[in-house]
């Protein structure tokens, strides 16, 4: 195919886009025939024929359809790659093509729906994006603000009060709910005077004091007895993560089934060694340990934030490959709809215009698209790339954290395909570590717990 005679005409060429009209003349047509009937005959089985003794009439007849879109397909991926090699274009994604004189639909023709017929022209349209082309910007001598904090007393006492939880016992309280009890409830929640999706409650069980509620829900519980029928007055936060309801104030109509007091059973070392510690300071040293790693792991990830912007800021001119943000918009939907099984929440816990939803995740699909692409510049610029050491090291560091599941993790990352998955993120991190290298980082201290909030 390497000496494949075709045309192709450039019908248009805007911005990223490319149009073309590819022609193989029928001569070419009949010989890629030919070659695949004599290639499928060596292997057909049918009554009467010897193994790879079946005519090549009777090829044809048995194999029309297969033949017809085999051809076609080996036609058109030696046209486009001739032709991306003529343009010396880096493409974008995969071409879509459809059969010429066919409408394409929106997201393109599969080639096996097209076919090629002997002694006929073959013709059909391709449609490709190409890679911009631009010199990345703002990436040296950034100016970054670094934030740090030191882990507090009170860090692990929330830390160890959430473990206690786990341990906790409650019996059955008479009198009014206080906070630190826990509350048995049925009910329902309304919006704008209607019941909305995931509001249901039944046998549902909260602590007091929590916070595992929108706030102010368990603080209306505070004084309630076991029979009281009641509403609590809500409003939903700003970034509640149904849009329907986000910054919308709430009604719950809820009747109380029981009121429990926790038992006092304060942390000791008994109760650390059912953690698997020996002592009570062996856990809380644990425990302080997990703090500074979480403020570190925050505050690489708001700096890390800060550069990302700035470089976002700086790469603004250039159009973005419109399939590749499709794509990526579409790795964002699957993203979301992934968290809410596995919160075990409805599609309707997302709102009512799930459409309105979706297109509000295409910007960040831009922003990613965009990053990515600059980022791939200054690698390139710069001769920074990933190597199997970088890989390898990846590998184990997934095997290691795995714990129990690390022969499963070696399986995986056993196939060629699945390493490759960790280019990608590998490049990143290579490429912001040497960025961050050349830029001027000052630091600054903050409230713990404000900077634990970069990782939720």
């Amino acid at each position: 195919m390497a000496q494949l005679s075709y045309t192709a005409k450039l019908d248009s060429s805007e911005g990223l886009s490319r149009h073309f009209t590819i022609t193989v003349p029928a001569a070419e047509v009949d010989k890629a025939y030919a070659n695949a009937v004599e290639k499928l005959a060596l292997t057909m089985k049918l009554p009467g024929f010897r193994p790879g003794h079946v005519p090549a009439k009777v090829v044809r007849e048995k194999a029309g359809e297969q033949l017809a879109q085999e051809v076609a397909e080996q036609l058109m991926q030696a046209a486009l790659n001739l032709t991306v090699a003529e343009h010396k274009f880096n493409i974008a994604g995969q071409p879509h093509v459809h059969a010429a004189g066919h409408a394409a639909d929106d997201h393109g023709h599969h080639a096996h729906h097209i076919v090629a017929t002997e002694g006929q022209d073959f013709a059909f349209t391709a449609a490709l994006e190409i890679f911009p082309e631009f010199e990345p910007q703002g990436f040296e001598n950034l100016s970054l603000e670094k934030p740090e904090a030191e882990p507090t007393e009170e860090l692990v006492t929330v830390a160890l009060n959430r473990l206690g939880e786990q341990l906790q016992t409650f019996e059955a309280k008479e009198g009014k709910a206080a906070k630190g009890d826990r509350v048995t409830m049925t009910g329902q929640g309304f919006a704008d005077d209607k019941a909305f999706p995931g509001g249901k409650l039944e046998d549902f069980k909260v602590v007091i004091g929590s916070g595992s509620l929108i706030p102010g829900f368990e603080d209306g519980l505070i004084g309630t007895k076991a029979g009281d029928e009641m509403d609590v007055q809500v409003t939903f936060p700003a970034d509640y993560h149904a849009k329907e309801l986000a910054g919308k104030p709430a009604v719950f109509k809820l009747k109380i089934d029981a009121i429990e007091a926790a038992k006092a059973e304060a942390l000791t070392d008994a109760s650390a060694k059912q953690f698997g510690f020996d002592n009570l300071e062996a856990l809380k040293d644990v425990l302080k340990k997990g703090a500074v790693r979480d403020l570190n792991m925050a505050s690489e990830q708001q700096v890390k934030r800060q550069l990302l912007d700035a470089l976002e800021t700086a790469n603004n001119g250039f159009d973005l490959p419109q399939g590749l943000v499709a794509a990526e918009h579409q790795a964002l939907w699957r993203a979301q709809l992934n968290e809410l099984r596995q919160k075990g929440l409805p599609m309707e816990a997302l709102g009512d215009d799930i459409e309105k939803v979706v297109s509000e995740l295409k910007p960040l699909a831009e922003r990613r698209v965009r990053l990515g692409l600059t980022l791939a510049a200054i690698a390139k610029k710069h001769q920074i790339s990933v190597q199997n050491a970088d890989i390898e090291q990846a590998v184990a560091e997934q095997v290691q954290s795995a714990g129990p599941r690390g022969a499963q993790v070696v399986e995986y990352f056993s196939k060629p395909q699945n390493r490759q998955q960790l280019v990608g993120p590998l490049l990143e991190d290579k490429v912001t570590a040497w960025v961050m290298s050349k830029a001027k980082i000052t630091t600054k201290q903050v409230d713990a717990r404000t900077l634990l909030g970069e990782l939720n």
